[in-house]
Formats: C-alpha cells, sequence, structure tokens
C-alpha cells in the first residue's frame, strides 16, 4: 500500500525524480505506522534532511502516509524544518498544499479523511515496468486490538469497479502484464451490489492482462464465490497471502481477529480443494499480551500443519490508540521471551522455505519475466505463478514475456533456473 501510494504522490506533483536529495526541490517522506520501529525509522529519514533545508531554505520538505495521519500538527513542533504533514486520504491535495507553501511560506498540515476525492489521483507508473498495484479499497472496518490501521486510515471505503477496471486497462496498455489489486482487508471489496469474486471474474476479461495477484486478505471474507472466481479465472495466480497472526484461539479472541484456529484450517482446505498446487504465506505476531508458552506451542503446530511457503514473522508493537496498547503491565510478554518464541519460529520457516524451494528442482515453471536480478545485472528475474523468485540467464528483450524455465537449484529465498528454448 505504501509503495502504491509514494507512486501517488510521484504523479499528484507531476514532478521529475532524483535518486539525489541535494538536487531535489521538494522530499517527501512517505511513511508506516504499522509497528514503533517504522515509526523511528520515519523520524530518522526526515532527520537526515535538515542539513539539505538549512543549505537551501526553498526546499520543501514534507512527510506523508501513516505517522502523518497519526501524530499530524505534532509532528510541526517535533520537526523545525517540517514544511508540511500529509494524511493517508490527501494526497489529491498535494499540488495545492506545494503551491501554498511557495507562495506564502507558511507550514500546513492536511489530515482530513475526505472521501470525495479518495481514488482521484493514480499512480505513477515506470515505463518498462511489467508488474503494477491497482488499489481497490482505503482503510479497514475489522477492529483488531493490535492494529493501528483504522485509526490512520479510516473505515473502509471502496472503490468503484468501474474504477478499478479503468486502472487496469490503462495499465495493461503501458505494458503491464501483472495487476496485484491492494487493500488492507482486499477481498472484503464490495460496491454496487458486486462482490470480490465478481472483481476477479471482470479483470480476468481485461483484455492482454495475462496475471492477477491480490494482497491482503483477511481469513473470515475468503467466500465459496471467491474462491469459484480463484479456479475459474485463469489470469489469477495460485498464491494467496492469509495472515493468521496466532494459532491459539485465546490469543485470536483477544486480537478480536473474529475466527478461530480451526475455521482458518478449513479454509486453507476449501482454498486447496479448489486449487491443489496453491501455496499460502501468513503473518504471525509473537508475544502478543498474555501469550504464554501453551498459545506459543499452538502456533508452532499451525505452522507444522500447514507447512507455510513463507511467513513474516515480528514481535507484538504496542500502537498508540489500540485496545492492546492499554492491556495491563502484567499481561506484557518480556521482550527476551518473544525473543526466544520468534528465533524458533523463523528458523522453522527457514527450513520449511528451503524445503519447498528444494523440491521445485527440476520442475518446469512458467516465469514472468520482470526484469533484471537485484543481485547480478546480467541475470534475468521474474516470479513464478505461485510467487517464488526465479533467476536465470536470458536476453533483455525478454522483459515482459512469460518463458518457461526449468529449475535447476533451490535457495533460502529463490530459485535459479535454465531458460527452456
Amino acid at each position: 500500500m505504501n509503495e502504491y501510494d509514494s507512486d501517488r504522490i510521484k504523479n499528484a506533483i507531476d514532478a521529475e525524480p532524483t535518486d539525489d536529495p541535494k538536487k531535489a526541490d521538494i522530499i517527501i517522506v512517505n511513511t508506516c505506522a504499522i509497528r514503533d520501529k517504522a515509526d523511528q525509522k520515519a523520524f530518522s529519514s526526515l532527520g537526515k534532511y535538515k542539513h539539505i533545508k538549512a543549505n537551501n531554505p526553498d526546499a520543501i520538505v514534507g512527510i506523508a502516509g501513516c505517522v502523518a495521519q497519526l501524530y499530524g500538527d505534532k509532528l510541526l513542533k517535533k520537526i523545525p524544518h517540517l514544511d508540511f504533514v500529509l494524511g493517508t486520504r490527501s494526497i489529491p491535495k498535494l499540488p495545492e498544499i506545494i503551491s501554498k507553501i511557495e507562495r506564502d511560506k507558511r507550514r500546513t498540515v492536511e489530515t482530513s479523511y475526505d472521501l470525495e476525492e479518495l481514488f482521484e489521483v493514480e499512480p505513477y507508473h515506470k515505463e518498462g515496468k511489467v508488474t503494477a498495484f491497482v488499489s481497490v479499497q482505503q482503510g479497514c472496518n475489522k477492529r483488531c486490538t493490535y492494529c493501528i490501521v483504522p485509526q490512520v486510515r479510516g473505515d473502509e471505503v471502496n472503490r468503484p469497479l468501474n474504477d478499478i477496471l479503468r486502472e487496469t486497462t490503462n495499465l495493461v496498455n503501458k505494458g503491464v502484464r501483472e495487476i496485484t489489486f491492494i487493500g488492507q482487508t482486499v477481498n472484503s471489496w464490495k460496491h454496487d451490489g458486486n462482490k470480490f469474486g465478481d472483481l476477479i471474474r471482470a479483470a480476468g476479461d481485461v483484455e492482454g492482462l495475462e496475471r492477477i495477484r491480490f494482497t491482503t486478505s483477511y481469513p473470515r471474507d475468503i467466500t465459496k464465490r471467491m474462491i469459484d472466481a480463484m479456479k475459474d479465472v485463469p489470469q489469477v495466480c495460485h498464491h494467496l497471502h492469509l495472515p493468521v497472526q496466532s494459532g491459539s484461539n485465546n490469543v485470536l479472541s483477544n486480537m478480536k481477529r473474529t475466527y478461530t484456529r480451526e475455521w482458518y484450517v478449513d479454509t486453507i482446505l476449501r482454498l486447496k480443494d479448489a486449487l491443489p498446487d496453491i501455496t499460502i504465506s501468513t503473518d504471525i505476531i509473537i508475544g502478543f499480551p498474555g501469550e504464554t508458552d501453551r498459545d506459543f506451542q499452538d502456533t508452532m503446530s499451525l505452522m507444522k500443519e500447514i507447512e507455510f511457503e513463507s511467513s513474516y514473522s515480528f514481535k507484538f508493537s504496542p500502537r498508540p490508540g489500540t485496545v492492546a496498547a492499554e492491556y495491563a503491565e502484567e499481561e506484557t510478554v518480556k521482550a527476551d521471551i518473544a525473543s526466544v518464541r520468534l528465533s524458533e519460529l523463523q528458523a522453522f520457516q527457514k527450513d520449511i522455505t528451503e524445503k519447498k524451494n528444494l523440491s521445485r528442482v527440476g520442475q518446469i515453471e512458467k516465469v514472468l519475466v520482470e526484469g533484471e536480478s537485484r543481485n547480478d545485472p546480467d541475470v534475468l528475474s521474474g516470479r513464478t505463478d505461485h510467487n517464488r523468485i526465479l533467476n536465470f540467464n536470458g536476453a533483455k528483450d525478454l522483459v515482459g514475456k512469460t518463458v518457461k524455465v526449468k529449475v535447476t537449484e533451490g535457495l533460502l529465498n529463490s530459485l535459479r533456473g535454465e531458460l527452456i528454448i
């Protein structure tokens, strides 16, 4: 979501991007507030630009995103060289804000929830890029006790189907071959009687679109209508990111996740019944207030039962204004205990991921070639239908094409292979 918003910011100000802050007329730090570490990273980034502002008083420095929404005008008091604070729903107002600063030399805070203009600015798209995000909703109606999203992004607002399809079609006409629909709980999308399964089917009719992904899904909103669409629409990739957060019913209840472990497992079984080769990744929070050793072992047993393709796991981070941040001190899991649990879980996941990648050796995979490998410009890189990164040697004119690659090596975070001519 933040990457998508960053591209919307680029489009909103219609300026030439630069990698050198010293050459920039406008510097905007787009932020996340999902964990405290993200807050600190945002403040650290802003601190780096203090000397630029001192040397060039006309440079405009701003902060956008969730941290901006969360702290508002407090940021102007805390950071003297900051010119503006831009909330999560205020990107369409950015040109006006910058013009006002240039004209009046006045610092500005804009954190209102103006629904009228919410989806007005579409993202900047880099020429030659063959994958893209399309936002289908903003905000969230779930009330998980640890989560700050409803506070910083507001209640759920779903984008009209025609708007989503128009942006998707425009991107395909620019050379995009894979679209990822994004939303806080993307599969809860609904508009004018249409549900998420209907969106998938409609996107499948967009000429030239080869792949459809979506993230992040909420377990309770996985419906038969959605699963049927995933099965019927050939462009849908057979990978799903489905955060479980914990394998303990006690912890899930305290998190107000609205489902049980048994519900989650049954949902996975329904997905695999329809799509036997589907891969599942997940999110896990370790050390949630009140988590006991038994609760943690329940999470570990779930990890062993499902064997996720990958998992994003973190220690609980209390966020201001959330219910979980107010839990009694005696409920807090000690940091050293949480660290040990996290290490155990991550070590187990590492073994599972490596085992799964090794099992692909000798298999032939269809890969959408996205560009050069991050680590070697002479190697091409893309992703399989199941969201595995696959690197191989090939000509640069293969970028944007779907090719067959035989897997020759399974590594921890990727696969290596040979192009099949």
